[in-house]
């Protein structure tokens, strides 16, 4: 998968881009909202990992001008600020998993072989698949 992940620390986003790479996923990283929807514009992405709150942007910002960009994108959003109507927010907005910080890596990587495998058809993913749930 093409993955485009925005996330502003440092730390986090090199962290990311090598547990990503290294399960085999193309990966580009930016730091901002802006930043993600230029690259959005510009190249096509499978899915979004998207801190909930960047210096420029929320996520609840960002998703809708990423859907217009690229409406069959999943999108996980990753918080360290986890609220239940922040959540509710984003699940309104269309969002395939929303994750708390610090989370396991595991269950990311659970998360992506999951969505690798199933492919979008018209907005849905195929039912031919049974989902993985992380323990």
């Amino acid at each position: 998968m093409k993955v485009l992940i925005a996330e502003d620390e440092v730390l986090h986003a090199e962290m990311l881009r090598g547990m990503v790479a290294s399960w085999g996923h193309a990966v580009t990283v930016v730091e901002n909202g802006r930043e993600a929807l230029e690259a959005a514009a510009c190249r096509k992405f499978d899915l979004f990992l998207l801190d909930v709150f960047l210096p420029d942007m929320t996520a609840m910002e960002l998703i809708p001008q990423l859907k217009t960009l690229q409406e069959e994108a999943r999108i996980i959003t990753l918080t360290g600020q986890s609220s239940r109507e922040t959540e509710r927010k984003l699940r309104e907005l269309g969002i395939s998993y929303y994750m708390a910080k610090p989370f396991q890596r595991d269950e990311l990587h659970s998360i992506l072989v999951h969505m690798a495998g199933r492919p979008r058809v018209r907005g849905r993913h195929r039912t031919t698949n049974p989902i993985i749930n992380p323990t």
